[in-house]
C-alpha cells in the first residue's frame, strides 16, 4: 500500500490493523518464531525496513501508556536487543 498505492504509513496501517487480527494457541514466547535481523534484511530488505517503521510507531504509542519503564518497552518491541538481533 505504501510502496505501490502511495499510501502514508498512517492511513495504510489503519486499514492492516481493521483488516487483520492475530491470534496465536498460547502467549508462551518460545511458541513464537524469532528470525535474525540480517537474515531478513539478505532477504527481504524492504520488509525489514518496513518492520523497523512499525516497531517505531508502535514503541512511540506504548511510551504515553509506560512513560517511565524502558524496561517494559523493550520487551514488548518487535525487535529483540541482544548479541543478535531478532524479529
Amino acid at each position: 500500500m505504501i510502496d505501490i498505492e502511495n499510501y502514508n504509513l498512517s492511513h495504510a496501517w489503519n486499514i492492516v490493523c481493521e483488516t487483520f487480527s492475530y491470534t496465536n494457541h498460547t502467549v508462551l514466547p518460545e511458541a513464537l518464531e524469532k528470525w535474525p535481523v540480517d537474515i531478513i534484511g539478505k532477504l527481504l530488505p524492504r520488509h525489514l525496513d518496513l518492520i523497523y517503521l512499525i516497531n517505531y510507531y508502535w514503541i512511540e504509542k506504548l511510551k504515553a501508556f509506560y512513560p517511565d519503564r524502558q524496561d517494559k518497552l523493550s520487551t514488548m518491541s518487535l525487535i529483540e536487543e541482544g548479541d543478535v538481533k531478532k524479529v
